[in-house]
């Protein structure tokens, strides 16, 4: 039988090893007790009647709480019991409930790669962004309030990524919820999202000057590299993907497959003269490997893999041209601005970016891209002027 004593920390902390286990109970919480083992080591437990039953529900090692934690959790346990509840039931729920990684492998692999858009993008923004944080968490420790603040921490420098990653963390739980993954609520309902500013920066005449005396420095994978996000007016992540299995140069296109446009569709790029000079240059260098690259704009050393993020050769760029305000995403809106200077129409300027709305989609598809062409080769002649 135990020995009952208030339990104070100079007293569990004389308590030394016996031929045999012992007992100790505290007399100022009901049921709390510490056992001693015959290998030296204490743990806290609560011993009480569950639905009529003795059980034993550990509490902790005695290395790895204090005492007033230990009484804390003692009285919660008890008040779970008072109340009806099993501990012990509630601890195997527990351990059988999933993780956020869990949720997001099965939302990913059962739903998100065949039915969303650019599910890979989304993929690597949700492992950069949301696993350090909730990805081992079980899904009922995941509340609104966590959402909220993880929202307003990422929105302070990254307001349409704190948007997107709420988005895509949404549409996991509400994807759980109907297959039976997740039995409680989202708690990314009533997170209020970032009202988001269209950015219209664009490079003027003279910062174009400078942007080309600034880009010609750089090595010719990182030069090549943002003069086609110039040219083509493609978006950062397809220029980077860019394959030579896609690039038609008889009929100076580019096809960018459905899987990685952000508009789901397949994407056709036409390619201004300028551009292709670029893509024939880069081909013939890539045709006299041994073992020719895969990409445009390959991985270092690697044939069948592309180049990252070129993050810090813009900054390079940014710092030789003494302007701080600028992205890579501004070089897209540089030649959309161009093409509108030169006098594209509003539906070519879409087509040519490959925008895809309501309004203007029926528009875009009456479109022969022959006069695409001659807008893009119009307004690349006018940058390079």
């Amino acid at each position: 039988m135990a020995e009952y004593i208030n339990f104070t920390k100079t007293y569990l902390d004389s308590l030394s090893i016996s031929d045999k286990p012992f007992e100790v109970a505290d007399t100022k919480v009901p049921g709390l007790r510490l056992r001693l083992n015959a290998n030296g080591t204490k743990t806290y437990f609560l011993y009480r009647k569950v639905l009529g039953r003795p059980q034993r529900i550990t509490v902790g090692r005695y290395s790895d709480l204090t005492l007033e934690q230990a009484r804390k959790e003692a009285l919660r346990l008890n008040s779970v019991i008072a109340l009806g509840g099993n501990p012990l039931t509630d601890r195997k729920e527990k351990r059988a409930e999933l993780t956020f990684k869990q949720l997001y492998d099965h939302y990913y692999q059962e739903y998100a790669l065949h039915q969303t858009k650019r599910p890979l993008d989304n993929k690597k923004t949700v492992d950069h962004h949301i696993m350090p944080v909730f990805g081992n968490m079980r899904l009922s420790e995941i509340s609104p309030e966590k959402i909220q603040r993880f929202h307003t921490k990422l929105g302070v420098t990254k307001k349409s990524t704190a948007n997107r990653v709420i988005h895509v963390v949404s549409a996991a739980f509400n994807f759980g919820i109907r297959q039976g993954y997740h039995k409680g609520l989202n708690p990314c309902v009533g997170i209020q999202k970032y009202k988001l500013v269209s950015r219209d920066r664009f490079l003027s005449r003279d910062e174009l000057k400078e942007f080309f005396a600034a880009v010609s420095t750089e090595r010719p994978l990182f030069r090549d590299y943002f003069l086609l996000a110039l040219y083509t007016g493609a978006r950062k992540s397809n220029v980077l993907s860019m394959r030579w299995t896609d690039i038609d140069f008889d009929n100076k296109r580019w096809r960018i497959p459905a899987f990685e446009a952000k508009n789901g569709d397949v994407n056709i790029v036409v390619l201004s003269n300028t551009a292709l000079a670029i893509l024939q240059e880069r081909q013939t260098a890539n045709q006299k490997l041994d073992t020719p690259f895969l990409y445009v704009f390959p991985g270092d050393n690697d044939a069948e893999t592309h180049l990252k993020d070129p993050k810090r050769a813009f900054e390079r760029i940014k710092n030789r041209m003494g302007i701080s305000d600028i992205r890579i995403h501004d070089l897209r809106r540089t030649l959309a601005s161009y093409m509108a200077i030169n006098g594209a129409s509003l539906p070519m300027i879409g087509q040519a970016l490959n925008h895809k709305s309501q309004v203007s989609t029926a528009i875009y598809a009456r479109l022969s891209q022959n006069p695409v062409l001659d807008a893009v080769n119009g307004a690349a002649h006018l940058m390079s002027k």
